[in-house]
């Protein structure tokens, strides 16, 4: 069974995207023809009654981005629930009942999860905007300039600027090769991160000022997430030449595969530094979130409880029911995810393809076979 959508509820997302798609004249796969509004903005945005005032505002200004906004919410908690799926606490509270993902209650905590959240929706929203952008699906922003027009650079050059951004290495097999193939110049459509972030800045973070120790938390997660989609932007290139020979290359950066976000996320995550606020009064935390030391790191200010029994004031739906590893001594262990109550063993009978045949022309054919499995269920 797939996410549950999270703003508000299923079908109002599917009208979103709907709405999207019409006012932009596109799908998922890919840009065509721009096309009149079906809708005003004004209407589109009253159609998602959960937004804020300023959030509105926002709506107003640029309704054709809150379609990708909001499934870069859909991708996040997606992204969410499957890397924490082996852990007591798997983001179920944030897509539980169909309402609106701020009303969730591992939100309004100062748990570490809650701050992998916070930067995993934030890296959501940049990321599907960013890639949006790319796309020339927005009215608002374009391709990211990358250099001067037409400049060109070694491939050296560019391994050099690859790691200054933290981006994947070239192969030492291209960039030293020698002569006319060791050049390229940035070219296609670079997503534009900086609009990205921005956008997701004004349409996630708190407004006002944030004197509360979970506010300053909040918009800490939330500036980690932006950064890192723009951090792991991938170069891709484009060969030109005759007969594919590469003769020359052009190059652009590109939003990051999501899964990678999601496990740099996670992996900041479980390395979360605890911080108390040093004044009761102002929730301020010392050393201060902007310094170097706390900049690249998530941070949480309250100990996470353990997740075991249900606790709707946690965020915790509990482990009883869920499918355990039985030998593991990992998080999604029978030990360490029942909490000491134990497991019981099931039969599970499941349909799977087999006696597949290929019929010309051109399809294939396959019946359903019974498989017998056991698993282990937390008591």
């Amino acid at each position: 069974m797939g996410p549950v959508i999270p703003c508000v509820n299923a079908c109002l997302f599917a009208a979103c995207l709907c709405l999207w798609e019409g006012t932009l004249g596109h799908d998922f796969l890919g840009p065509r023809a721009l096309a009149e509004p079906v809708l005003p903005p004004n209407t589109v945005c009253m159609t998602l009654p959960w937004l804020s005032r300023h959030q509105l505002g926002l709506c107003a200004r640029s309704p054709e981005a809150m379609g990708p906004a909001l499934h870069g919410i859909h991708i996040a908690i997606h992204e969410c629930q499957h890397q924490l799926q082996e852990r007591r606490w798997d983001c179920s509270d944030l897509s539980s009942g169909g309402t609106m993902f701020l009303n969730s209650a591992i939100l309004k905590r100062g748990f570490r999860e809650t701050a992998f959240a916070f930067s995993l929706l934030a890296a959501g929203v940049t990321h599907a905007v960013a890639t949006a952008c790319s796309l020339g699906e927005l009215q608002s922003c374009g391709c990211a300039t990358q250099g001067t027009e037409n400049q060109k650079l070694k491939l050296s050059q560019l391994q050099n600027l690859s790691r200054g951004k933290g981006l994947p290495p070239i192969p030492a097999s291209l960039w030293e090769e020698p002569g006319p193939q060791d050049t390229w110049e940035w070219g296609g459509c670079s997503a534009d991160f900086d609009y990205a972030q921005r956008f997701a800045r004004h349409f996630l973070d708190p407004r006002g000022k944030s004197r509360d120790a979970h506010a300053r938390m909040q918009l800490h997660s939330h500036r980690v997430g932006r950064k890192i989609v723009a951090e792991l932007g991938q170069r891709r290139c484009k060969c030109h030449g005759p007969s594919g020979s590469c003769q020359f290359r052009t190059c652009w950066l590109a939003a990051p595969d999501f899964r990678h976000v999601g496990t740099d996320l996670k992996e900041r995550m479980d390395h979360a530094i605890l911080l108390r606020p040093h004044n009761s009064n102002s929730g301020a935390f010392r050393p201060r979130l902007h310094s170097s030391r706390l900049a690249k790191h998530l941070v949480f200010y309250e100990p996470s409880p353990d997740f075991c029994e249900p606790d709707p004031s946690l965020g915790s739906a509990g482990t009883h029911g869920r499918t355990c590893t039985k030998g593991s001594s990992r998080t999604d262990g029978c030990s360490s995810l029942c909490c000491g109550r134990g497991h019981n063993v099931l039969q599970q009978v499941r349909a799977h393809r087999c006696h597949c045949r290929f019929h010309w022309c051109c399809h294939v054919q396959c019946e359903e076979c019974p498989a017998t499995e056991w698993i282990s269920i937390c008591k």
